[in-house]
């Protein structure tokens, strides 16, 4: 025996527990401080590693296989799938709009990892040797411009070649940086992620999950480096609708308060006008407002907004675990009036929202504990309550609900 340390074989990590890490990092560690107005994202070192991707993948083209998702270069993956069906589509949307002299012929286009995350999907990809991003959602397709200039951050030569509508950003890594990670403010809020790009190509994504108008974007190396603003990406070559969604009610009073709050929000929803109103709460000032679309749910809160008198503070909260379609489970909200919103603890409200119930079922009743109960009315599956105020914790676990139907039978029963 040499003494050499025997380490398992590294496998890609799913993208539901991906998900939930990105989600407990934007959640957990980079929130900002009120008192100095100072927020930090999570950094960490990135080694890169070369490989022949892009001869692997036009082997694989020329064979016309569509494996699963195979490591690209460093740390990244590369759907072949995934990537053809959507350079598909850009290059389906590009000869749409009769950019095809703007752009490399498809075949010429290589791409060099994706990543997917809440139905939007990236390709990071090469036309010509140009670098270059398809982003797909369920209804749209954006395609950054191939002959556009990155947006670089002052003295370096990291820098944005796309920042879409659903908060996708997509760039170039100054080749001398071994990683990078980027910070970015929302109103009062903000997050961070860390990020590694091609040794290929340097290039990058992230989603930010934020409003592009509404957002502030930094870049920083891992070790010792300053923290610089990224300029606004250059505008993208296309982003079409190639899939129309038909749009969902925002005339009801939980329609326009949904609209009026995803409109509102900072937050960035990938095909917005397809979520379909669910349960409405009002009380106490505060509003909270669920969503559904295909297997995607989320919940939106409107709160007055303590440093802006006479306004409204709205924010958003995505279904980020890839469970079964048929499986109930919440959507975790931050207490609302609390300290996230300037307020104090003492008036705060933890509103406790399910989704995905039986399609049967009309009414629920949620067991707190201690005799505590609340009964709503389900609405498209959806349900939203207010934590009772005796309960000493604000995320309380094990919380039994009970669904019954028109005619008074259960149609669930269980802990969430």
């Amino acid at each position: 025996m040499s003494g050499e340390p025997v380490y398992p074989p590294r496998q890609a990590m799913p993208d539901d527990v991906r998900a939930r890490m990105r989600s407990a990092v934007r959640e957990g560690i980079a929130k900002p401080r009120r008192t100095a107005r100072i927020w930090y994202a999570a950094a960490a070192a990135v080694v890169l590693v070369a490989s022949g991707v892009a001869a692997a993948t036009q082997s694989l083209r020329q064979q016309g296989t569509e494996p699963g998702p195979e490591p690209a270069a460093g740390g990244l993956t590369l759907d072949v799938g995934l990537a053809t069906s959507s350079l598909d589509r850009c290059w389906a949307a590009v000869r749409a709009a009769g950019k095809t002299d703007r752009v490399a012929p498809r075949e010429e286009w290589v791409p060099h990892f994706t990543d997917v995350m809440l139905d939007v999907s990236v390709v990071a990809a090469t036309a010509a040797g140009k670098p270059m991003f398809c982003e797909t959602t369920p209804s749209t397709v954006t395609l950054s411009d191939p002959n556009a200039a990155p947006a670089y951050a002052p003295g370096t030569r990291t820098g944005l070649l796309l920042q879409s509508s659903t908060g996708l950003i997509g760039g170039v890594l100054d080749p001398a940086w071994p990683g990078a990670g980027l910070a970015f403010q929302a109103e009062d809020s903000g997050g961070g992620d860390t990020v590694e790009a091609s040794p290929l190509t340097h290039q990058f994504v992230s989603f930010t999950w934020t409003a592009p108008a509404k957002t502030r974007l930094s870049v920083y190396e891992p070790v010792g480096a300053t923290t610089t603003s990224l300029p606004p990406a250059p505008a993208p070559l296309l982003s079409a609708v190639d899939r129309p969604v038909p749009p969902a009610d925002r005339t009801s009073p939980a329609g326009h308060a949904l609209g009026e709050c995803l409109s509102g929000a900072a937050d960035a929803v990938a095909d917005a006008a397809g979520y379909r109103p669910g349960a409405l709460l009002e009380q106490d000032g505060y509003r909270v407002v669920l969503g559904r679309s295909g297997d995607r749910s989320l919940a939106c809160t409107t709160v007055p907004d303590p440093r802006r008198p006479g306004r409204l503070k709205m924010r958003v909260y995505q279904d980020h675990f890839e469970l079964p379609p048929e499986q109930p489970r919440t959507i975790p909200m931050q207490p609302l009036g609390g300290v996230e919103d300037g307020g104090d603890r003492s008036n705060a409200r933890t509103p406790f929202a399910g989704t995905r119930l039986p399609a049967t079922a009309v009414t629920v009743t949620c067991d707190f504990g201690a005799g505590l109960t609340s009964t709503t009315a389900v609405v498209d599956g959806t349900f939203v309550v207010f934590v009772p105020k005796e309960v000493n914790d604000p995320f309380p676990q094990g919380v039994r609900i009970q669904a019954r139907d028109a005619h008074g039978t259960v149609v669930l029963d269980r802990t969430l």
